[in-house]
C-alpha cells in the first residue's frame, strides 16, 4: 500500500513539472511574439484630422509623415491642414526610443508660450505604455495621466527624453504639444 502512494505521489509531481514547463515555454513564446516588431508597429498621426497610417520601422512613420507634409496641397485627401504642417513628437513604448512608436504631426510648431497647441489622446492599446519621448517643432511635452488633459500632469519635458523615470512611466493617457 505504501508502495503505492509513493509512486502515485511520484507521478504526480512529475506530472506537476512537466505542466509547470508547458506552461512557463508558452509563457516566453508568448512574450517574444509580444515584443518582435512587425508590421503596424509604428503609426503616424494627424493631431488635426487624426488620421493615421501604420508601418514595420518608426523611421517609415516619421518618413511617411513628413511625406504627407511635403506633398501637401492644403489638400482632403491627405488630411494636412496647411502649408507650415511639421512633424510635432514621437512616442516610444520602451526607453531609449525602443519598441513600438508614434510619430505625430501638426499644423505648426509650437509658440513656446506655456500654452497648449496641440493635444492628444492615445489610442486604448498605448494607454499606459509611454516610457520615452522626442519633441520636435519647439514642442515641450506633457503627460496627463487621464485622457483629454485630465488628471496628474507631468513637468514639460523640454528636451528629448530617452529615459520616462518615476511616476510618469507607462502612466500616460493623453500627451499635450506646448
Amino acid at each position: 500500500m505504501q508502495f503505492t502512494t509513493r509512486r502515485t505521489r511520484v507521478a504526480v509531481a512529475s506530472g506537476a513539472g512537466v505542466l509547470g514547463f508547458v506552461f512557463l515555454a508558452s509563457l516566453m513564446a508568448g512574450t517574444a511574439d509580444a515584443d518582435t516588431p512587425g508590421d503596424g508597429s509604428h503609426c503616424a498621426y494627424n493631431v488635426g484630422s487624426k488620421e493615421k497610417e501604420c508601418f514595420g520601422t518608426e523611421t517609415e512613420a516619421r518618413a511617411f509623415a513628413t511625406q504627407q507634409i511635403k506633398d501637401n496641397a492644403a489638400s482632403a485627401q491627405t488630411g494636412v491642414q496647411q502649408p507650415s504642417d511639421v512633424v510635432i513628437g514621437t512616442l516610444f513604448e520602451h526607453w531609449r526610443y525602443g519598441g513600438r512608436s508614434i510619430t505625430l504631426w501638426g499644423s505648426h510648431p509650437c509658440h513656446s508660450d506655456g500654452k497648449a497647441d496641440f493635444y492628444f489622446n492615445l489610442p486604448e492599446e498605448w494607454k499606459g505604455r509611454v516610457s520615452s519621448v522626442q519633441g520636435w517643432a519647439e514642442c515641450d511635452l506633457v503627460l496627463h495621466s487621464r485622457p483629454y488633459l485630465e488628471g496628474a500632469a507631468s513637468a514639460p519635458l523640454k528636451e528629448l527624453t530617452p529615459v520616462i523615470d518615476g511616476p510618469f512611466n507607462d502612466l500616460a493617457q493623453s500627451i499635450e504639444f506646448r
